[in-house]
């Protein structure tokens, strides 16, 4: 069996999957499998999955309707081997030495090794307590919040983390982190090297954020979050939410959001707590006008 399953969720690809699939086939860390998870491509990326898998016995070929990422990637660790799973996006490629890193840093005492963790601002640790952990993956802090660039042990990846509706595709993998988090009490080892290159962003950036979606999303947050520790969590929250919020800001009309429940459960919880906020922050969510907001974003 292979120490690390590479999981890689395909949708539509044809020219960047062929060098995604050779960046993880010219690791310097070779005992791998590679699984790919053509999810209803309607160009040649399935061909050229196919004619991967013709040259190298570690490849696996998935086919099936397109049911979306989170559940291309359940369907890939399904199908999972290795004592270890990683993902990689099909637009993305790895540093030769990604897995080699990575690897290097597990153990029988954690179940998470964080990559790319220079992303983390203020931290130094190559071990982080559970305890700790959990704070920065409530904030969201660095690359937390995004299954990239990481190794988790297979066994953690439970049909709970990857169960949201299909809809739900911004944040998904927010909500993917805090399931996971807390589900373990293990310490999480943490990576400083770079393990992972990111392709051009293309959901995020034509993404359309509403008041009604993140009231959603952050349901699941708070169903994510045991009830006897919400409040030790509140003030990480806010945080999040507020990035959330100011993201709608941009997107829909003041008087939309400003009226909505998602506003006034966070201003209500931001009273409760005394959470800090900014003058700039202040000021950008009491400009009246979305050009004025968009152009203090800049």
């Amino acid at each position: 069996m292979p120490d690390v399953s590479v999981i890689v969720p395909i949708y539509n690809s044809e020219e960047t999957i062929g060098a995604c699939i050779e960046s993880i086939l010219h690791q310097s860390y070779t005992d791998t499998e590679v699984i790919l998870v053509d999810d209803g491509s309607t160009d040649e990326s399935g061909a050229i999955c196919e004619s991967y898998r013709s040259k190298d016995v570690r490849i696996h070929v998935i086919h099936q309707s397109n049911k979306g990422r989170t559940e291309a990637r359940y369907v890939g660790v399904q199908q999972a081997h290795g004592e270890w799973v990683a993902f990689v996006d099909s637009d993305d490629t790895l540093p030769c030495d990604a897995l080699q890193n990575l690897y290097e840093a597990t153990s029988g005492q954690t179940d998470i090794v964080l990559g790319n963790g220079y992303t983390l601002p203020n931290e130094q640790r190559t071990v982080i307590p559970m305890s700790d952990f959990r704070h920065l993956a409530v904030r969201g802090e660095g690359t937390i919040g995004v299954p990239w660039g990481s190794l988790y042990r297979r066994t953690l990846m439970t049909p709970y983390l990857f169960d949201l509706p299909r809809h739900i595709m911004m944040g998904e993998d927010y909500i993917f982190w805090l399931r996971m988090v807390f589900s373990t009490a293990k310490p999480v080892n943490v990576v400083y090297e770079s393990v992972y290159n990111k392709g051009a962003e293309h959901t995020s950036n034509c993404f359309h954020w509403t008041s009604s979606y993140c009231y959603e999303l952050n349901e699941f947050r708070k169903a994510a979050i045991p009830s006897s520790e919400y409040r030790l969590y509140l003030s990480d929250m806010i945080t999040d939410r507020l990035a959330n919020l100011f993201a709608i800001a941009l997107c829909e009309s003041r008087s939309i959001w400003k009226h909505s429940t998602y506003y006034r459960d966070i201003i209500s919880d931001i009273q409760a707590t005394n959470y800090p906020l900014s003058f700039k922050k202040h000021l950008f969510l009491a400009l009246p006008s979305l050009r004025l907001r968009k152009l203090l974003a800049t």
